[in-house]
């Protein structure tokens, strides 16, 4: 871990960068920074953990000291013209800026930033009277070009204004420049959240990151940047450490929470989702990935309670559509579910997992044609979001197009290539269209990627067994019944490895392990007790 400042230096900072975006309008970064500020760690929370308190003190940079201090912006003009933004009167608010944009630095930065918002307005009002709304573009966006750009070449750009120039940069796809000048942005306001998250968007794993400022800000968005590759180890790692300096830091146990659900570890992701509700009761960003969490625990009154608390907190954002939406599923009202999905989407038409549930309600349904535009949308938003490759996937397996399917799950591998599911659902697609060896190496990567559901070691020695690999077959299978019985599930899995093992046995002469296999088919009704039947009186001649 890098050296992080002392605790009151980290204070300053926060307090002046929350002062200082909420003045110029940026309100994002601003409560980013200022819940930061309310979860910094206290020195009385240091005088009950001896633990933590040496932990700070070595790793802290007793050089690093902040220097700058917030000064108001007290010009009459600048003053209304906030207000007229505030309110959205954003064509007079540059208006009333016009003759200040040369003279005033926050001028500047408002002027152009009003008219990048009314274009964002007026694309807005574009899609809702058109339903064809991916034609819809800022129609700003070429006049402000053409000004920033004149003032860029200039070094004319302070750097709020740098910021705007990256957006109209990004919206028009100069990707590389966009990401240079963010990159400036921050070498100039290392604590603007917003660029961050824009870097983290245009930055690929192979890109080197020695460009970035050496700023202790870095390593939050290093463990978010973790995040978004699903590299959920080193995200957890990361931010558990940097929570030894912001205790109660909402944004880091939400973080925390989101990388135990990527990998599948419910319990400790509900348990962070729990701690970040006790301290955040009203918040609404993320909930949808609890309600996700208890959806697959089956947690009905857990689920019910969100639904209810969500909705009377906040019934008007995607994420609380989102909640109730899976309530209902759970139900099995799957039409009052994509209602609410659909509600998701009137509020925000980019929420990705609206799209992606919204497939699994319409699959559930039947009804493959709207589960597949579902799915498709998603991609669209998102092309390495995994769960709508996935979906598509499913989808086309069930119609028995396995190329096809095979298709989308290789898409998904691609995202998400450590996780078992992707794997399987690959292997199960060549096995069924008899290519084994395919289906087996696919099983084996499965394994590999510690397939928690111990669905790929059973396939594994299913297949081993077909294709005459004995010695493989029966490790896989012992394997395969150590897994059943230490999770003490009885299903068809245990049988047929019971039935497989006590064959082997006897026919290697291991009498007793196989009679030990064939006692237990004897808690199975059916062909199974047959089996053990036939095995021990092979066993008593």
């Amino acid at each position: 871990m890098e050296l992080m400042p002392q605790l009151q230096e980290i204070q300053k900072e926060l307090q002046y960068y929350t002062r200082f975006f909420s003045e110029n309008k940026l309100y994002h970064s601003s409560k980013w920074t200022g819940e930061l500020l309310l979860g910094l760690t206290q020195e009385e929370d240091l005088q009950s953990s001896q633990f933590a308190m040496q932990f700070i003190q070595k790793n802290t940079d007793y050089n690093y000291h902040f220097i700058r201090e917030f000064v108001p912006e007290y010009n009459d003009i600048i003053l209304v013209a906030r207000n007229l933004y505030d309110l959205r009167e954003y064509k007079k608010c540059a208006s009333l800026l016009q003759n200040l944009i040369h003279k005033n630095e926050s001028a500047m930065f408002l002027y152009y930033y009003s008219q990048y918002m009314h274009g964002e307005l007026r694309k807005e009002e574009e899609m809702f009277e058109n339903e064809n709304s991916k034609t819809a573009i800022n129609p700003e966006l070429k006049l402000l070009e053409r000004e920033l750009s004149k003032l860029y070449n200039q070094k004319q750009l302070n750097s709020l204004n740098l910021y705007l120039y990256g957006l109209i940069l990004k919206d028009t796809m100069r990707l590389r420049e966009a990401r240079e000048v963010f990159i400036q942005v921050l070498h100039q306001l290392p604590c603007f959240w917003s660029v961050w998250l824009e870097l983290c968007k245009l930055l690929t794993e192979e890109d080197t990151l020695d460009e970035l400022p050496n700023h202790w800000m870095k390593q939050f968005w290093s463990s978010n940047f973790n995040l978004e590759k699903f590299k959920n180890a080193n995200c957890v790692e990361q931010f558990q450490t940097l929570l030894y300096y912001f205790r109660n830091s909402n944004f880091i146990i939400n973080q925390i929470a989101n990388a135990y659900y990527n990998n599948q570890e419910f319990e400790l992701s509900l348990e962070w989702f729990e701690r970040l509700l006790s301290i955040d009761p009203y918040r609404f960003e993320s909930l949808d990935t609890y309600s996700n969490i208890l959806y697959i625990k089956e947690n009905q009154g857990e689920l019910a309670n969100l639904a209810l608390q969500s909705f009377t907190n906040n019934k008007y954002v995607p994420e609380t559509c989102c909640v109730v939406g899976n309530y209902y599923s759970l139900m099995n009202e799957h039409a009052k579910a994509i209602n609410y999905f659909q509600r998701a989407l009137k509020l925000d038409k980019d929420c990705l997992a609206a799209w992606t549930l919204m497939g699994h309600e319409y699959l559930e349904m039947k009804n493959v044609a709207s589960a597949i535009q579902s799915y498709r949308n998603a991609v669209e938003i998102d092309p390495k979001d995994f769960r709508a490759w996935y979906g598509l996937g499913q989808t086309y397996a069930l119609q028995g197009m396995n190329q096809y399917a095979l298709y989308y799950f290789s898409r998904a591998v691609i995202s998400r290539p450590k996780d078992a599911r992707m794997w399987n659902a690959m292997a199960e697609c060549y096995d069924k269209m008899d290519k084994k060896n395919e289906s087996m190496k696919c099983y084996e990567r499965a394994n590999q990627c510690k397939d928690k559901e111990g669905i790929a070691i059973h396939q594994l020695a299913k297949l081993y067994d077909a294709v005459g690999k004995t010695e493989m077959a029966l490790s896989a299978f012992e394997e395969s019944l150590r897994r059943k019985d230490d999770e003490q599930i009885v299903d068809k899995e245990l049988s047929e490895s019971l039935v497989y093992l006590a064959r082997a046995f006897l026919r290697r002469g291991d009498k007793e392990r196989a009679m030990q296999m064939a006692k237990r088919l004897y808690d199975f009704n059916g062909p199974e007790r047959d089996e053990a039947n036939l095995i021990m009186s092979q066993l008593n001649k």
